[in-house]
């Protein structure tokens, strides 16, 4: 829907325009949502306790446009592994659990969205809940994490107020966030190690059902690496040769914005081939963040 106005033209006596409040910018308001609990330590990898979930509740206050990411974890512990999910739509914002490096910002510099994902919460309630793991530390990590975004206030706004934003946002389904891990990676997302020298592929590939609109690329790795990026299907190479993965992919904070976004439709895949250049063995977690546009009737 775009940032609103505070205020608006309204035509005066003399016939020039006038400014006024804008009235829906007093049913709108930039909202964090905490998660349930506040904080979870994760135990060493492997062990019970190593794994637990996040719960983000929104209440029947007003819908919530979640834009971003934001979180902090014990100091100097490496990253752990995220997989959200929608409990009311039943759905997946991934194919894979994902790195925290990679999608977890901070209040200095917030991961965004692709693309906001709305919560309508009717006369309800909606609930995101994140499955975090420690997959690779031999220590424990306490973390915690809110998704931030604007709060709808439409049940206390007046009715035209209401009526207006409903019109806004709309009724039916549309995109919505989609992150996407290489298919080689196992269920949990533990990206694979890379021997010094060495060489691997990586392979992104579209649901069936939905096409993929990619707008960023995040990395969390232990060494350097090149790595080149081409389409399946055209075997079309996306860059002259090998790029530094330094060069080519961001993090959380900083992510690799692509100049256009890169529309992987359905079915079809992007393969990555990677060179290890870091002289010792070398764990890369690779994501890909973009739009799922599924056409829903």
């Amino acid at each position: 829907m775009g940032n609103l106005s505070p205020y608006v033209e309204i035509p005066r006596p003399g016939g020039e325009p006038g400014l006024a409040v804008n009235p829906l910018k007093e049913a709108v308001n930039g909202f964090h949502v905490v998660s349930d609990p506040l904080t979870v330590t994760l135990t060493a990898a492997g062990t019970v306790g190593s794994e637990d979930e996040l719960e983000f509740l929104i209440d029947s206050n007003g819908h919530f446009d979640w834009t971003s990411i934001v979180g902090t974890q014990t100091f100097g512990t490496p990253a752990y592994f995220i997989e959200f999910f929608d409990t009311g739509r039943q759905r997946k914002l991934q194919n894979r659990p994902v790195s925290s490096d990679n999608v977890v910002g901070t209040g200095q510099r917030l991961f965004k969205l692709p693309e906001p994902y709305f919560l309508n919460v009717g006369d309800g309630m909606r609930v995101v809940t994140a499955k975090v793991r420690n997959l690779l530390f031999a220590g424990n990590i306490t973390l915690r994490m809110a998704l931030y975004g604007r709060r709808f206030y439409v049940h206390d706004a007046a009715p035209a107020v209401a009526l207006e934003l409903n019109r806004r946002w709309g009724g039916g389904e549309r995109a919505y966030s989609y992150f996407l891990s290489p298919q080689e990676y196992p269920v949990d997302g533990t990206p694979p190690v890379v021997g010094a020298g060495g060489t691997t592929q990586f392979t992104f590939k579209a649901d069936s059902d939905a096409d993929t609109d990619i707008h960023k690329l995040m990395v969390s790795s232990t060494g350097s690496f090149t790595f080149t990026l081409r389409e399946r299907s055209t075997n079309r190479l996306l860059m002259t040769d090998a790029v530094l993965g330094s060069l080519g992919m961001g993090s959380a904070q900083f992510p690799f914005y692509y100049a256009d976004t890169l529309l992987l439709e359905r079915d079809k895949e992007l393969v990555m081939d990677i060179v290890n250049t870091s002289g010792a063995n070398n764990r890369i977690a690779v994501t890909l963040a973009g739009r799922l546009l599924r056409y829903e009737r």
